[in-house]
């Protein structure tokens, strides 16, 4: 029996295309999803703090270098925030279109005398994107349910933003490293900062050696500079050999750190080249370490150095901790420190503001002068006699004597206490 033949599939009817719904405010489709979008990103605006945080999480899940609190920058927060808060205001204020180019310019040449990678910097263009588009089209269906469609449309307006900005930074990155001399050594800074930061894992570091081309056992120190001022042109070298040191310059947030391979050179060395290379400036305060042994101890180092900076008495100057060793011990624990000057210098601290100033300033000036009367009756504009009678006056007051050397020892170290823990009340 002769079965049917199987005729030609049947297709289902193609879907006809059906237009948009008419906008109910008789808006053109392009000019409806231009208030959409606008409405979006107002509720947006209004969620940019917990925004910027959920979209850094999903920046440093995704990425190995921003998600390493050892290379990623130190204002990588700050500036997330305010290349959102950029961004997401051109979309509410058309006279706020230029901004997030304008901060993705800036930005993206801070990144590049970072050393940053390039590759990392396009990442957070693109996930800041992605993150920004998802958070509008969310936040339009909840309000507007029925206007899906004008989000759609509005993707080309959002991307071509996007796309502006990376270009924008690609550009900027470009030119600051285009400007920068061959063998510069800025792509190695993202190292140098894992090693400041305490990095001492011993396989990693010596790693780390090998990248950086330096020894993983020699002598080094770590200065830093903080203030305003404390910078160098984008063109001065990262990496450069001075009297026979190799200096590395590394930015930081608030002013430079310097990893010096000292060689056969001294403290003193480094902080001659230091000077030449960043003069002293108002608002600039700097401090210079011990000398380390290794690459293993750089964070110990930076440690040192930061109590340097913390002992400077006046702008401009530049610390070395070994000059600053019984200040170092006080800014360490700055609580004892205090609490040994109170019991030293109490009866006199206790005394009316007018006795007391003068009382500490006298102390000060005749052990700057090496216990000479005469020469502390100068310092303080006074006579010698004035001079005397305050120090006996000290003596009764604290029940140490000045003809005692524990007792001198007791009393200096009180008085650098005082000093030092008033400059740091927070402490």
């Amino acid at each position: 029996m002769n079965q049917p033949q199987p005729g030609p599939p049947v297709r289902p009817p193609r879907p006809r295309y059906l237009p948009p719904p008419p906008d109910p405010f008789g808006e053109p489709p392009r000019e409806a999803a231009g208030r959409v979008l606008r409405h979006a990103a107002e509720l947006l605006q209004d969620r940019i703090p917990r925004f910027a945080e959920s979209a850094l999480t999903q920046l440093r899940s995704s990425s190995s270098y921003y998600g390493n609190p050892l290379l990623a920058p130190p204002d990588l927060r700050e500036s997330a925030h305010t290349a959102l808060e950029c961004f997401i205001g051109g979309m509410v204020t058309p006279e706020r279109l230029s901004e997030s180019g304008e901060y993705a310019w800036h930005m993206s040449g801070k990144r590049a005398e970072e050393g940053v990678p390039l590759q990392a910097v396009l990442h957070a263009y693109r996930v800041g994107g992605a993150e920004i588009w998802d958070a509008l089209v969310t936040l339009a269906l909840q309000e507007l349910p029925d206007h899906g469609h004008s989000m759609a449309l509005a993707a080309t307006d959002v991307w071509s933003r996007v796309d502006r900005d990376t270009a924008l930074a690609v550009e900027a990155y470009r030119q600051v490293t285009g400007q920068l001399p061959a063998g510069d050594g800025r792509k190695q800074r993202p190292l140098l900062k894992a090693l400041l930061s305490g990095h001492t894992d011993v396989t990693r570091v010596s790693a780390i050696a090998v990248a950086l081309g330096l020894p993983l056992r020699a002598r080094y120190a770590v200065a830093l500079l903080h203030g305003p001022g404390a910078e160098r042109p984008v063109t001065a070298p990262a990496r450069e050999v001075h009297d026979g040191m190799e200096l590395h310059w590394c930015p930081q947030e608030g002013g430079i750190a310097v990893v010096a391979l000292l060689g056969e050179r001294s403290v003193d060395d480094l902080a001659s080249a230091i000077t030449a290379a960043v003069p002293p400036s108002p608002g600039v305060r700097g401090g210079i370490s011990t000398v380390v042994a290794g690459l293993v101890e750089l964070g110990h180092a930076r440690e040192l150095a930061e109590l340097a900076v913390s002992s400077c008495t006046t702008d401009g100057e530049l610390a070395r901790l070994a000059d600053h060793m019984p200040g170092a011990f006080i800014l360490a624990r700055p609580d004892l420190a205090e609490e040994f000057a109170a019991q030293v210098l109490g009866p006199v601290l206790d005394t009316d503001p007018v006795e007391r100033n003068h009382l500490v300033a006298t102390l000060a000036a005749w052990l700057d002068c090496d216990g000479s009367t005469e020469e502390a009756g100068k310092r303080l504009y006074c006579h010698r006699n004035t001079v005397l009678n305050r120090l006996r006056r000290l003596e009764r007051l604290t029940g140490r004597l000045l003809s005692k050397p524990r007792d001198v020892a007791d009393l200096s170290f009180a008085l650098d206490s005082y000093r030092l823990t008033c400059r740091h009340p927070d402490r």
